[in-house]
């Protein structure tokens, strides 16, 4: 029976040794996986949101590397929590730099994604906490070449287009909270043949009657649109007030009216 009891009790401690041996190897096995934890305070912007992470974004121009304990660059998937252990965000990073992952409010509803929609797009998609879209970018090889921005009706509010290099802008628009215009910003046909491309401005009171149009031309030197052409300005009842020639961002000629 000594015997018995004996074995029974080494058998017991070897046990609870190895048991305090591997709890702590698996918290740091869990520390080398990179998992960290944040307060919401510190990973969110009343502006912006959870910008926390866009330092490891290169589309959002990120320089950061994010490295485990042990210095290496992370790689693969990777969870952080809120102190509470909810979800924070899921990543998937190569080399240190995120490829593709989800925010998340404290609530656990979606603050936003990010996930490439084909070899040369990704698509950042971010939500208000009622689970409406607040804005959608899509990034062409970096560069972001559309740009949506949205109320939390659900509204469009603002929306920007490039060309697949961003070197040309095919739209820039704003819109009331309501849905009507507030201004237009376009490229015009170009008439001179000599490549000058001309853009024309209208914008609009929240009644929706015009309330100024214009043509300008991008000055390359000064990085800038130029008021170049006719500008037109009108009262709330769309009655004519003003009336100018523009030539490279100056009044060249006074029609009607005056400043």
């Amino acid at each position: 029976m000594m015997k018995g009891y004996s074995y029974n009790r080494f058998l017991f401690w070897s046990i609870i040794g190895i048991s305090f041996v591997c709890i702590p190897f698996v918290v740091v096995k869990a520390q080398a996986l990179g998992s960290q934890t944040h307060p919401f305070t510190r990973v969110y912007d009343s502006v912006f949101g959870i910008q926390f992470y866009d330092k490891y974004n290169p589309d959002l121009e990120g320089d950061s590397i994010r490295k485990y304990l042990d210095g290496h660059a992370c790689n693969g998937m990777i969870e952080d929590h809120y102190t509470d252990m909810q979800i924070l965000h899921k990543g998937f990073y190569t080399n240190g730099k995120l490829t593709q992952y989800t925010n998340y409010y404290p609530s656990g509803r979606i603050e936003r994604t990010f996930k490439p929609i084909s070899d040369r797009k990704n698509e950042l998609v971010k939500y208000y906490p009622n689970t409406v879209v607040k804005s959608d970018v899509t990034y062409y090889e970096g560069n972001s070449t559309l740009w949506q921005d949205y109320y939390d009706n659900g509204q469009l509010s603002y929306e920007e287009e490039y060309d697949k290099k961003h070197q040309r802008i095919l739209k820039r628009c704003s819109y009331y909270r309501d849905g009507k215009p507030e201004s237009v910003f376009i490229p015009l046909k170009s008439k001179s043949g000599d490549g000058v491309i001309s853009y024309g401005l209208k914008e609009y009171y929240p009644n929706g009657q015009l309330k100024e149009e214009s043509q300008s031309i991008y000055n390359q030197d000064s990085y800038d649109f130029l008021k170049d052409g006719d500008a037109k300005e009108y009262d709330d009842k769309g009655n004519l007030t003003a009336e100018y020639e523009y030539v490279g961002g100056q009044i060249n000629n006074t029609i009607k009216g005056g400043h």
